[in-house]
């Protein structure tokens, strides 16, 4: 797709939403960031909105939110937000509770009978902080290339789940799980008396006044809404289906940036749940061995730049998004909330939120290098490789001049050759690939720890 990128590096294919002006600074630096994000293969467009202190100080979009018809993206094109709806999902949980219709420690089966019995009783409050061991339907990467697509009914979804035995005893460890908030939605419905979709209309959307935000529909005619794209074998693809429903409370809403922090700002004030309900969203799982988790009911909490961080992140074919807010604390008088919506998986939305984060906070931005190569550097790293340790393979091969990476079972990346053997992934530049001093054979990833590769025979 030359002709693409060449488009989106030389114009900017932007909309501004009016709104309180943003430090000129800001504009500036998030526009230099977007440019340079849309200049790799693959990219398409992103989607980004700030709040500072209950206002949005910006909403911009970039790219197209439809290349084969090139229709520009805009602050109100929609984008499938994958798992930022399990915020929701929860949230609709503590309304439930609140109202006296749910208790958190009450079995599975006291709201869906049918579901099949486990060694161990699973509870509502172990689905929302994925302690629960059900095992999750999204880790069978064979269903999900074949039968992802399909229109499934809740009750066919959740036979292809239900009598898989638990991973673990719940409340041991800790383990995402789609199949767990997928639970989630049969059980709003069978409470409060309505579809999912429509609970979440009539109890958030419509009163919050989020009208960009919605259940999605694969026959619905959804205006604003963008395509979804995916880089194969380095040319711009569609990417593949999803049947609407087979997310559903795990991850089948649409939206915009600026929805989203609209969401965050009502769901932090009071205006979504209790601040008492809130508070025990963002409290950390403790496991019954005493270990603490990062993840509450539908949230992730960690330390980020010195701050607590609530945040949560998505990714659906085509689609990644994430949503992050900092608190305002004894240090630090603001708070700040980020979205950033992709339509394409060139793009990790979750550093570039980061990056958007550092930047208005005036928090300096790493730079990588991204040097040329001599064909024999080339020669020298590409190949086959080995994780030691892990059952893990990844591929570095040249193209157009350039080092990319594909690991087994995952998406391809370009690498930023940053001398000396060394290189950073464009998806997420804090990874490094780190060469032995003039070897061939053997590199180590840094990435939460060092985990040496060698060359496969």
């Amino acid at each position: 797709m030359p002709t693409l990128r060449a488009s989106l590096a030389i114009v900017l294919l932007s909309s501004l939403t009016a709104l309180a002006a943003p430090p000129a600074d800001l504009t500036q630096k998030i526009d230099a960031a977007a440019t340079k994000a849309l200049a790799e293969p693959g990219a398409a467009a992103v989607s980004v909105a700030v709040a500072r202190n209950g206002e949005i100080i910006f909403a911009k979009a970039y790219g197209l939110a439809d290349v084969e018809l090139d229709v520009p993206a805009t602050p109100d094109s929609l984008f499938r937000i994958g798992s930022v709806t399990k915020q929701f999902s929860a949230a609709a949980i503590m309304r439930l509770v609140e109202q006296g219709k749910v208790s958190l420690d009450a079995e599975i089966q006291t709201y869906l009978p049918d579901f099949p019995k486990k060694d161990h009783p699973v509870t509502i409050r172990e689905i929302l902080t994925h302690t629960s061991g059900i095992w999750s339907y999204t880790s069978d990467g064979k269903w999900m290339s074949r039968d992802a697509s399909l229109e499934l009914t809740p009750t066919e979804l959740i036979a292809t789940f239900a009598e898989k035995p638990l991973d673990f005893e719940p409340g041991t460890k800790w383990h995402y799980s789609n199949s767990a908030y997928y639970l989630l939605g049969p059980i709003i419905e069978k409470v409060s008396g309505k579809p999912y979709a429509a609970f979440l209309q009539d109890e958030f959307f419509t009163p919050l006044g989020l009208k960009h935000t919605r259940y999605e529909s694969n026959s619905d005619i959804i205006k604003n809404r963008a395509q979804g794209y995916s880089l194969q074998q380095g040319k711009l693809t569609n990417d593949r289906a999803i049947g609407a429903d087979v997310p559903g409370a795990a991850g089948s809403l649409l939206s915009t940036a600026s929805d989203l922090c609209r969401w965050e700002m009502a769901l932090a004030s009071g205006k979504v749940v209790s601040p008492e309900s809130y508070k025990q969203m963002t409290t950390p799982a403790v496991l019954t061995g005493g270990k603490q988790t990062d993840y509450g009911f539908g949230l992730q909490i960690d330390e980020w730049e010195d701050r607590r961080r609530i945040s949560h992140g998505g990714g659906i074919f085509g689609f990644n998004s994430m949503l992050l807010t900092l608190p305002a604390d004894d240090k630090h008088a603001d708070d700040l909330t980020v979205a950033v919506l992709v339509n394409n998986d060139s793009i990790n939305s979750g550093k570039f939120a980061d990056i958007v984060a550092k930047n208005a906070l005036g928090i300096e931005v790493f730079e990588p290098k991204d040097l040329d190569l001599t064909e024999a550097e080339i020669a020298r790293f590409k190949g086959d490789f080995a994780f030691e340790g892990i059952p893990l393979e990844i591929k570095l091969f040249d193209r157009d001049g350039k080092m990319w990476a594909q690991a087994t079972g995952q998406k391809e990346t370009r690498l930023l050759y940053q001398g000396n053997g060394e290189f950073r992934p464009t998806f997420d530049t804090d990874v490094k690939f780190v060469f032995d001093e003039g070897s061939s054979d053997s590199f180590v990833l840094h990435q939460g720890g060092q985990i040496p590769a060698k060359r496969k025979k």
